[in-house]
């Protein structure tokens, strides 16, 4: 089988056809990855090259880490993924901290959704929708297909390629730019979804939101919401139009298939889609959430909260508490304001307060996740490093594909409180799970050498520095 690393760089040509222009609007074509008949990669092939590309993604991507938008986000996939036929390996759902209206999908089950598409859609189903789409290319084996034709593609277009990715989520023009470059070093065809699986990842998408209980109608209802948005703004036009083209032909096959459905108008499943739309304003642009807020006579629930989460992040916990405590326990959802008010308490000094409240989520909530590690962040408060790393551990165990930014804390918390060998392990699966693997071997080597580490940890960790020496190996030979 070719290296993972000539299959992740043919992946991400993929990937790039979700970045640029189709070939008709910008005179640049990709490569012809073939029709969705032909080979394809086999389900071990893609499971390892998922892993393999979630950490590049992890490294080279920026990433929202706001633990609470991520847990919405990662649920909302998980409900669609419960009704999506063939769903049956690992998905990761990523959400990127960019301001274009854009999603895409990758091998082995990466799912990213951007942050202005989440401000953007006007409730749940519609960003259910977007999320369906994108979980149905990969169902529908889409991408494997694609990336099977896709094994002998130019190494050196492939790295101008994966720059113009990276450029995109900073500046999209400079992005195109670089991508242009590379493919017109000798790439002459395109490698865009064709319309057909378009189409067939719009069906198979209102089949997924219909069997999760919301509207099909959705789906429509988004494509009309990108093309208002649109309007007016010349070549500045949502960026997934750019990637998945939108006609009046598509609106309305995808309107009727909805009406002949039986299916629910569930809108929202419930007030949380809201909330958090509200929380990633705030986190986004604090000063402007604000400026909305205060220029608003009779501010929803939704908008009060935003206004103290975005207090919070600008360090003003008296006026956060202010807005939280207008708030109706019976207009949001409870964990949210309870995890509002357990910030505050938090960014107020009140660490034992906050670990109260929290220990009660905890008994009511047991093991989730954003309480979890909100529980480790206060123990560390308290000076209770051994509780806090105990909980990251935990968490760390239970993850397919460990969260670099939980592994980062518990190299933080580890490293204050004297623990090296821990601190120097949990580091090098940082930098591992980020694609660092250089690093990775360093940090690895360093926890061997470490006085506090028993013999039993030094075994552990250098079979752990074995296998990202040979991932570091594989990663240079591909390069050369």
């Amino acid at each position: 089988m070719p290296s993972i690393v000539h299959f992740l760089l043919a992946a991400l040509l993929v990937v790039a056809s979700l970045a640029v222009p189709p070939a008709h609007s910008s005179g640049v074509s990709l490569p012809d990855l073939g029709e969705a008949s032909g080979g394809v990669l086999t389900p071990a092939e893609e499971r390892e090259l998922g892993r393999s590309l979630l950490r590049e993604v992890r490294r080279s991507a920026p990433l929202v880490t706001d633990p609470e938008i991520v847990f919405y986000v990662d649920s909302l996939g998980r409900q669609l993924l419960a009704n999506a036929p063939s769903a049956d390996g690992p998905f990761y759902f990523l959400t990127i901290d960019n301001s274009q209206v854009n999603a895409f999908a990758m091998p082995g089950g990466i799912i990213g959704i951007h942050a202005g598409l989440m401000l953007e859609v006007r409730d749940e189903a519609e960003l259910a929708a977007v999320v369906a789409h994108e979980i149905a290319h990969v169902t529908q084996r889409h991408l494997a297909r694609m990336f099977a034709r896709g094994r002998d593609i130019n190494f050196t277009t492939g790295l101008a390629i994966l720059a113009g990715i990276l450029a995109s989520a900073v500046d999209p023009t400079l992005g195109s730019a670089i991508i242009t470059g590379g493919v017109a070093g000798g790439i002459q065809q395109q490698i865009n979804f064709t319309r057909a699986n378009e189409a067939e990842a719009d069906r198979a998408g209102m089949q997924i939101l219909q069997g999760t209980g919301f509207d099909p109608n959705a789906m429509a209802d988004f494509f009309e919401r990108l093309q208002e948005l649109s309007r007016g703004v010349g070549d500045q036009v949502p960026e997934y139009l750019r990637t998945h083209p939108v006609t009046l032909d598509r609106i309305t096959d995808a309107r009727n298939r909805a009406n002949q459905m039986t299916a629910s108008d569930t809108r929202n499943r419930g007030p949380e889609f809201q909330w958090m739309q509200a929380r990633m304003q705030a986190l986004q642009d604090p000063r402007r959430t604000l400026e909305r807020f205060r220029a608003t006579d009779t501010p929803s629930p939704q908008q009060r909260y935003g206004a103290a989460v975005a207090y919070l992040e600008r360090g003003e916990p008296g006026r956060a508490r202010e807005q939280l405590e207008r708030l109706d326990a019976a207009d949001a959802p409870g964990l949210t304001l309870e995890l509002a008010f357990a910030a505050l308490l938090r960014e107020e000094g009140e660490h034992s307060a906050a670990l109260e409240r929290l220990e009660d989520l905890d008994a009511v909530y047991p093991g989730h996740p954003v309480i979890r590690e909100r529980l480790a962040r206060v123990h560390r408060d308290l000076g209770q490093p051994d509780r806090a790393i105990r909980i990251l551990s935990d968490m760390i165990r239970r993850e397919a594909a460990p969260n670099p930014e939980l592994l980062r804390l518990q190299a933080d918390i580890a490293d204050a409180a004297g623990y090296i060998a821990i601190s120097r392990e949990a580091m090098a699966e940082y930098f591992f799970h980020r694609a660092q693997y250089e690093e990775a071997v360093r940090q690895f080597e360093a926890g061997m050498d470490a006085s506090d580490a028993s013999e039993r940890d030094r075994q552990r960790i250098e079979d752990k520095r074995d296998t990202a020496r040979q991932t570091a190996r594989e990663a240079r030979e591909d390069r050369r």
